[in-house]
């Protein structure tokens, strides 16, 4: 008990310290030099306690401020990924008595998981964050998945790389360059449904669930897979919202972009397959159909800067959706003049670079001009 007591002690001068000098170098610098410390003897201990202690007063502070002494340690070699992500596990276990007490439970341990994601020296990643979550998954991991999504795409941390490609594009390269976890590890199929705002994180999620399914499926059988798995566990109202094809987007440019061989088109005939079929499931009015195909390049935008994809193989992409009768000219040149952000969704991306899709354009009015010189 008396063990337990002083590395209580421990982690709450620690957090006073720091509250009032604000010298988290200092703090790291310290531990680093004391060989004794509990941080070199009891990793998992002292990970449980800090987390725990952040609770006491000012949450969100200081869980922000103990990951990103996680962080610092953890890239610096003083603290293993593995006492880190046991400790956070020891506490989300008890996680139904904590929540009675503290409502927001979840935000405050997702506010340290993401200085931990977000530190470009700590390699932390997505497998990790499975691991800091082994005692809920997956049926309780849901709320707790989102909260550390939503706390990425608010952070200080996020907004000043936005810059270098933050926000939700930073999450879709991280969970790209991450050792390959399928979403049902934190999400169950039949929650994704229950969990799907019409926002960012909602195209997220639906778009790494049906990614998951299309990488799993034999590529001659991507199609009638990833239909039959749509068709079972996303809702009618979900497909119909015009973000869903965004989704859809963004799951066949990623398997694609992992599967795609020299001298291939980008676009294979299931992938057109899928995205006429569900731009058009219902019978629609023209607009919401617009709607719909101007969120496919939405997705195929996003991507391209997530990935820092070439301009090229852009160029060649839009020139087979067209050719392939997936996004009409009325589309293109909507998603073309749209330069409103939509709230909650387009907030990362750039102003859209035309000078490489500058033929692209030209070629349509070409188009134009010649059916209309058919017409006459």
């Amino acid at each position: 008990m008396d063990s337990i007591k002083q590395v209580n002690m421990k982690c709450k001068n620690m957090l006073i310290e720091y509250e009032q000098m604000q010298n988290l170098d200092d703090i790291i610098c310290s531990l680093s030099e004391d060989e004794t410390s509990v941080i070199h003897t009891r990793h998992e201990e002292f990970v449980k306690s800090m987390s725990l202690i952040t609770l006491d007063s000012s949450p969100i502070t200081r869980t922000t401020v103990a990951g990103n002494i996680f962080a610092e340690l953890l890239s610096k070699k003083i603290l293993p990924v593995e006492a880190i992500t046991r400790g956070i596990d020891a506490v989300l276990k008890d996680w139904n008595d904590y929540l009675m007490e503290y409502p927001q439970f979840f935000s405050y341990i997702a506010a340290i998981i993401a200085p931990l994601l977000l530190s470009q020296n700590a390699f932390f990643d997505f497998n990790n964050l499975k691991d800091c979550c082994t005692s809920i998954r997956p049926d309780n991991s849901t709320q707790f998945f989102t909260e550390v999504l939503n706390t990425i795409l608010i952070s200080k941390e996020t907004q000043n790389i936005k810059e270098q490609r933050g926000g939700m594009l930073w999450i879709y390269k991280k969970w790209l360059a991450s050792k390959y976890v399928p979403l049902d590890i934190f999400i169950p199929h039949n929650q994704i449904n229950k969990y799907f705002e019409n926002d960012r994180i909602g195209a997220f999620l639906l778009s790494i669930a049906m990614y998951d399914q299309l990488k799993m499926a034999d590529k001659k059988l991507q199609h009638d897979i990833l239909n039959s798995w749509i068709t079972t566990n996303i809702s009618a109202e979900v497909i119909k919202c015009p973000q869903f094809m965004r989704a859809l987007t963004i799951a066949i440019f990623i398997d694609r972009i992992n599967s795609i061989h020299p001298n291939e088109d980008f676009l294979v005939h299931c992938h057109v397959k899928l995205l006429t079929h569900y731009i058009q499931s219902e019978a629609l009015p023209v607009s919401e159909i617009i709607a719909r195909e101007v969120q496919c390049l939405y997705g195929f935008q996003i991507m391209s800067a997530a990935l820092e994809y070439p301009e090229k193989m852009v160029l060649r992409l839009f020139h087979h959706l067209y050719q392939d009768s997936v996004i009409s000219k009325e589309s293109f040149q909507t998603w073309k003049k749209d330069d409103k952000f939509n709230s909650g969704f387009d907030e990362d991306l750039e102003t859209k670079n035309m000078t490489v899709l500058n033929s692209f354009f030209i070629q349509l009015e070409l188009n134009d001009s010649d059916e209309d010189d058919t017409d006459e």
